[in-house]
């Protein structure tokens, strides 16, 4: 049968379900040296791979098996085949000799027999030698005889006398013909001499001898002998002995025969186990001419001893198993043989020592043994055996072999990792670079392998409002710690957190250890001068009056160091000073006192630089300069001043920020003082020959003004004050308008005006009181900002109002002072303090911040002042900002990550598994998976959820060793983003362990933010705001009050008769002395003359524009009424 041909189908011969083998290992296992055939896993057919030739395999035999064992594992089964081999008539007959000579005697009788040499067919049954043919002749024709081992043998026989004369030689062709179809033949050409007489031939004692000997029988020992008797004489009774041509080959190699004396001796090598019986056809040949011959057949019968050592074939092995296989599994299948009959074959089977393995005998033709795992193993206690398979059989003496094999133990993923330690503790030097290297943090694990390869992880928390991720990197594979931003002593002072340490087994065994980070301090941070306070790089300007007595505190100077205790102790000392005897700076509190009196020759104007030093090495200084100034005046100096002790151990930016607020309020209170102090002080002026009038502004009820004769207001506003001009006072009957302002015309008590005598008009001014709290619209404000905002970018304005006027309405806006993060509030947001507007002063990133709470305050101006707080609630919004990042399979950045997988992998396996995160919000971080690229479609599948690639159908072997993958990770943005991770898949014959149970873990990645250089802007952004907005406040309240424009001008008339009038303003008469002269009817705006008044009289009337009140620009304009009437 051709290649491929099917022989049978072992799946429906031996029962098993269509597809049943290509789950189970199926091995054959052909008695020959050759593989004629094979098995189709998928079908069951058995199939030829190599030609099969009958004759090769079964020589001399007619029927012909070939042996096979199926050995199916998953369970282990054993199935003994025999193919019988069909013979096919593919060999012609072939004669041993094609060319015969006979040399006859022509005295031979009709009837004499000649043996010819037979033909061999290798073919056997109807396909071999079936008869044979002599061409035509009258004298020989042929015998065929048939022996007991069915061969056909053929005999000339002479059926006529010869007659030499009349032929000499008979040439004849002898044709061997078999039975097959088509028919095949061969030829031998028979010629036949014819001799002169000689007509004895020898005549053996026998016709058949039988002998009996012992296998290994050395060569050259003597077996038999044969004799032969030749009745002729001379030469014809010659004999010599030969074999015949009956006498197989092979028999002949292995005896020899004397052709003088007939004995038989070894040759070559007797082996009962290769030919038990050897057959010798000899002849015994005279010397005659023609020679004559007799025959014989000597049959020797070989005896075994037990000369064979048993074999031991290893049938199927694992030679590698898992720690944790069960009792009971098989793991290797032994065979054992001995080629000697008898007790000389009987075998048994034993291993060496005692192992956690035992004997199972399975079978007993063949004999089989199963190797069976009798107790668990531990590969950390031994990780190998070498098992020794001892075979004996029961001859005498025993003979026995061995064969010894290696069980490697593989690694289960038993053993969780160990760290040295449970606790590390690591110091950190503040301003350590991005990146460095922290400390290295390395577990053990005695598994193997991927059991053995570890990963190391920082389990994810939040530490204040930050993820630790953002702050420390492990490298998975050696458990270096680094370090992914610059720590700040200052603002970060220790973390806490843990760190795991996983194994790649299947399922990962894991354990952490506590890291404990302590950041150092450095001496990196200048002291900063907040007292006396000053634009950055100005001079502070000071004033003391002269008369100023020794030891009095001329100012103090203080400084804040936000380093540690240690470097944080602020020495004071002066750098430079005019007058080095004329002031003391205490190095501690820095407090600088007069150390004498001031006299005339010192100058006037003083120049002090002061440094403040801190403790650190080296240490770091900042220097204020401090002109002082001395005057006449008074001026109140800082002797009375209360001092706050300065707590260096414990001072914040809370307490500056303090102390800087309550520096401009009470700078805010100095200068209202002085300015009302300088309103008071003003002597206002007065008409000619006018005595001085007493002006005061009224602030409650029954206040008075003597010494002068007062006029009140018109009667619109003569319910608010009561005139009692006998007294000369002006009472208040109830309280004013806030913000009115009265005119009151006052004249000195005399019996009478002459022409020299002028009123007085004075202002009444009501103030406002600061009785009214600043409100916001609304107590809770809700602020949205878009992550990646630009720093300085307007977020809000939330303003407040106060309906007070002048300085109790100027408002001024602060943040109240929190903590976010271990960072200042106002590191992260600034507040324009005029107006309201809230700037963002950094970046916000929603991965690290996602939101802050804190308070605005609106405080007046006023005296006390007032305030009031809204809260603020800034959300930071995410955008799709960040890319997914491919933690498993993990690789160096752009690499191709290789894996392999056995190729008898299954359909539905697990080959790896891509897992990618993304740091956004809910939303954008939801990732998708699919194939970017892939060498076979079909072989492969991908989970678009959960990243799981998976097998779709059995790797054949016409699929590609290597296949590629890419796989894209999308995630859920708009715009999306997405990263690709290569996988370079080999399959390999040998069992390779997949990723089916690795648990990945997420890759810290470099994150560092630009946290210190917002933390800089953000300070400086503060610091100028503030400088801006008490410039401000010192300029505004250094301005002089605007001078109210002109008033309007008043109608005054020259009342030349009774009764006239005057209109169009308000009027004021003269106090009531002079009432009965005129009637104000200031609703009408009228002044009605009621009796001719005295010649030459002279009255001041004050008139005001009609307005429900009087503010700062309402003037009253005084005019003169005369009387130019005679005889009046």
């Amino acid at each position: 049968m051709e290649r491929g041909s099917v022989v049978a189908n072992l799946a429906a011969d031996l029962g098993i379900e269509d597809g049943g083998l290509a789950q189970r290992e199926v091995k054959l296992d052909i008695f020959h040296n050759k593989k004629y055939l094979d098995v189709n896993k998928t079908t069951g057919e058995l199939f030829i791979v190599e030609k099969i030739d009958r004759e090769y395999l079964c020589p001399s035999k007619t029927s012909c098996f070939l042996k096979l064992d199926v050995i199916i594992e998953s369970p282990l089964r054993i199935f003994n085949i025999e193919l019988g081999i069909t013979d096919i008539n593919d060999n012609a007959p072939r004669f041993r000799r094609d060319r015969v000579e006979l040399d006859v005697s022509e005295s031979a009788t009709p009837g004499e027999r000649f043996s010819l040499p037979n033909a061999v067919d290798p073919d056997v049954g109807i396909n071999t030698i079936k008869t044979y043919r002599l061409s035509v002749s009258e004298q020989f024709t042929i015998e065929i005889q048939t022996g007991s081992d069915g061969t056909k043998y053929v005999d000339l026989v002479l059926t006529e006398a010869l007659d030499r004369e009349r032929t000499a030689v008979h040439n004849l062709i002898l044709t061997a013909v078999d039975g097959g179809v088509p028919v095949r033949s061969g030829t031998a050409n028979i010629i036949v001499r014819v001799q002169d007489t000689n007509d004895n031939a020898p005549q053996f004692d026998k016709r058949f001898y039988t002998v009996n000997m012992t296998e290994n029988t050395p060569i050259g020992v003597q077996v038999f002998k044969l004799n032969a008797t030749d009745l002729d004489e001379g030469p014809n009774a010659e004999i010599a002995y030969s074999f015949t041509l009956y006498t197989s080959e092979r028999t002949q190699d292995a005896f020899s025969l004397n052709p003088n004396t007939g004995e038989i001796t070894v040759k070559g090598i007797i082996d009962y186990e290769d030919m038990k019986l050897y057959e010798m056809h000899i002849e015994a040949k005279d010397k005659g001419t023609p020679p004559l011959q007799g025959q014989c057949k000597v049959v020797v019968h070989v005896t075994d001893v037990n000369d064979n050592y048993p074999e031991i074939t290893i049938q199927s092995i694992q030679n590698t198993i898992n720690e944790n296989i069960h009792v009971g599994t098989v793991i290797a299948l032994v065979g054992i043989r001995d080629k000697d009959t008898g007790d000389n074959g009987k075998v048994s089977l034993s291993i060496n020592h005692p192992l956690p393995f035992i004997l199972n005998k399975s079978s007993d033709s063949p004999i089989h043994y199963k190797l069976v795992v009798s107790e668990p193993l531990d590969r950390e206690a031994v990780p190998e055996y070498n098992v020794m398979f001892i075979v004996t059989d029961g001859g005498a003496p025993p003979l026995s072999d061995n064969e010894t094999i290696t069980v490697r133990v593989l690694d289960v993923n038993d053993n969780a990792p160990q760290f040295p330690q449970s606790f590390f503790t690591i110091r950190v030097m503040e301003n350590n670079a991005p990146g460095s290297l922290l400390g290295s943090l390395t577990a053990f694990d005695p598994d193997l392998h991927e059991n053995q390869y570890l990963v190391y992880f920082i389990l994810e928390r939040e530490i204040t409002n930050t993820s630790i991720s953002m702050l420390f990197s492990i490298n998975p594979e050696n458990g270096n710690l680094y370090a992914m931003k610059t720590f700040d002593y200052e603002i970060e002072k220790e973390f806490r957190f843990h760190i795991e340490a996983r194994d790649s087994g299947v399922p990962p065994l894991s354990s952490n250890v506590t890291v404990h980070i302590i950041i150092v301090d450095q001496n990196d941070n200048t002291p900063v001068i907040v007292s006396p306070w000053r634009a950055h790089g100005s001079v502070v300007e000071e004033k003391i009056p002269r008369s100023t007595d020794k030891g009095s505190l001329v100012s103090k100077v203080i400084a804040i160091d936000t380093d540690s205790v240690l470097n944080s102790r602020i020495t004071y000392q002066f750098l430079q000073v005019t007058d080095a005897t004329l002031f003391s700076l205490d190095q501690y509190n820095g407090e600088i006192r007069t150390m004498r009196m001031f006299s005339y020759r010192d100058p006037r104007h003083q120049r002090m630089v002061v440094v403040a030093k801190d403790n650190g090495e080296p240490a770091l200084s900042a220097t204020v300069t401090i002109k002082l100034s001395t005057v006449e005046t008074a001026v109140k100096a800082h002797s009375d001043m209360t001092e706050v002790p300065l707590g260096y151990d414990i001072f914040s930016d809370l307490n500056l920020y303090l102390v800087i607020g309550l520096g401009s309020v009470s700078f805010l209170l100095l200068i209202t003082i002085l300015v009302t102090i300088v309103i008071k002080c003003q002597k206002p002026k007065t008409s000619k020959a006018a005595p001085p009038c007493r002006n005061s502004v009224l602030s409650e009820r029954n206040s008075t003004i003597a010494d002068s004769t007062l006029v009140s207001n018109d009667a619109y506003w003569y319910s608010l004050f009561l005139a009692e001009t006998r007294k000369g006072k002006l009472v208040v009957r109830q309280p004013a308008p806030k913000g009115s302002r009265y005119i009151v015309s006052s004249l000195p008590r005399s019996t009478g005006l002459t022409e020299t005598s002028d009123s007085a008009a004075s202002t009444l001014q009501l103030l406002d009181v600061n009785d009214n709290v600043p409100k916001f619209p609304q107590s809770f404000c809700t602020i949205r900002v878009m992550e990646n905002n630009a720093p300085g970018a307007l977020i809000s304005s939330p303003t407040a109002y106060d309906p007070d006027l002048h300085e109790n309405q100027y408002l001024v806006y602060f943040i109240l002072e929190k903590e976010i993060a271990n960072t200042s509030i106002s590191m992260l947001f600034s507040i324009n303090p005029e107006n309201g507007n809230l700037y963002a002063m950094k970046t916000f990133d929603y991965e690290i911040e996602k939101e802050f709470l804190f308070h605005i305050e609106a405080r007046d101006s006023g005296v006390p002042p007032l305030s009031s707080n809204v809260t603020v609630h800034i959300i930071i919004v995410d955008q799709n900002d960040n890319t997914p990042v491919i933690v498993s399979p993990w690789r160096a950045h752009g690499s191709l990550v290789e894996e392999k997988i056995p190729r008898s992998t299954d359909k539905g396996s697990l080959v790896s598994k891509v897992i990618a995160i993304d740091t956004d919000s809910v939303l954008n971080s939801r990732i998708t998976y699919q194939f970017l690229q892939v060498t076979d479609a079909t072989l492969f599948s991908l989970d678009q959820y959960n990243g799981e690639i998976r097998t779709m159908r059995m790797i054949s072997y016409r699929d590609p060793r290597h296949q590629r993958m890419v796989v894209v990770a999308k995630d859920n943005g708009e715009p999306a983003l997405s990263a690709t991770v290569t996988i370079k898949l080999s399959t390999v014959e040998t069992a390779v362990r997949t990723h089916a149970d690795l648990t990945e873990v997420p890759l810290g990645y470099d994150i560092f933010s630009d946290l210190n250089l917002y933390l800089v802007i953000g300070l400086g952004s503060v610091s100028f705001l503030l400088l801006i907005t008490i410039l401000v406040t010192i300029v505004i309240k250094c301005q002089k009050p605007q001078t109210s424009k002109a008033a309007p001008p008043c109608r005054n008339s020259v009342i030349s008769e009774r009764n006239s009038t005057i209109a169009d303003s308000t009027l004021v008469s003269n106090d009531a002395y002079w009432y009965s002269l005129f009637l104000a009817e200031t609703r009408k705006g009228k002044l009605v003359v009621r009796q001719p008044a005295p010649k030459g009289s002279r009255y001041i009337v004050s008139s005001l524009p009609r307005s429900t009140g009087l503010t700062e620009t309402s003037d009253s304009a005084a005019s003169t009424l005369q009387d130019f009437y005679d005889g009046i």
